[in-house]
């Protein structure tokens, strides 16, 4: 399709587009858990959100901006469960995909990241997802204050500093590899998060 769409936009159509209708709760936690890695490996965010300090977890004003650009051009809808929840402001709103395609300009580094969350928390329980994975990440912790912006940089570089090497080289060599014994990208995010999940609990 020939109408530009903004990085912002491309990132919840990413997500809109793995399964049957994503709630927008869980859906804005998997784009902040996207930056939060990328931070950490790539050096930068892969959106351009701006998040604050919520009650139910990180929350970007700029959400319900670049869900309507995607609805104006047909590639998502929205549908409200009219449900009570327990879960947030958004609990209630399921974001469709339209089935329409669009040419994502994501990196290979951002391709994996966006890869990574994708399998690991599409179908985590939610609760679990937001109590025990996004409320414990730095920049939430770090501000505590309520709708104050979140300090995302304190993990800039973070996970690249500690490996010694970067990621996106990784996954060069990675497509560039034939034949041979080699660990993927996502391999390598899967053991090395455990160490630190391992190294975090036995500090505690």
């Amino acid at each position: 399709m020939g109408h530009p769409v903004s990085r912002n936009a491309q990132v919840i159509k990413f997500f809109a587009q793995q399964d049957h209708g994503v709630p927008r709760t869980r859906l804005v936690k998997m784009i902040y858990m996207a930056d939060i890695i990328a931070r950490r490996y790539l050096g930068h965010p892969i959106s351009e959100f701006d998040y604050q300090k919520d009650k139910f977890g990180p929350y970007s004003p700029e959400i319900p901006k670049a869900i309507a650009e995607l609805e104006s051009l047909d590639l998502v809808w929205v549908k409200d469960n009219k449900a009570t929840s327990q879960e947030g402001r958004d609990a209630s709103k399921v974001l469709f995909d339209s089935g329409r395609r669009i040419i994502f300009d994501f990196s290979l580094g951002e391709n994996e990241v966006l890869g990574y969350v994708v399998s690991n928390y599409r179908s985590m329980d939610l609760k679990e997802f937001i109590d025990l994975v996004v409320k414990k990440t730095k920049p939430f912790l770090a501000q505590k204050r309520v709708r104050a912006p979140l300090p995302m940089d304190i993990v800039d570089n973070e996970g690249r500093d500690l490996v010694g090497f970067e990621l996106e080289a990784i996954i060069k060599a990675e497509r560039q590899a034939e034949a041979g014994d080699f660990v993927t990208a996502r391999d390598f995010f899967d053991s090395f998060l455990a160490r630190l999940t391992a190294r975090h609990t036995e500090s505690h």
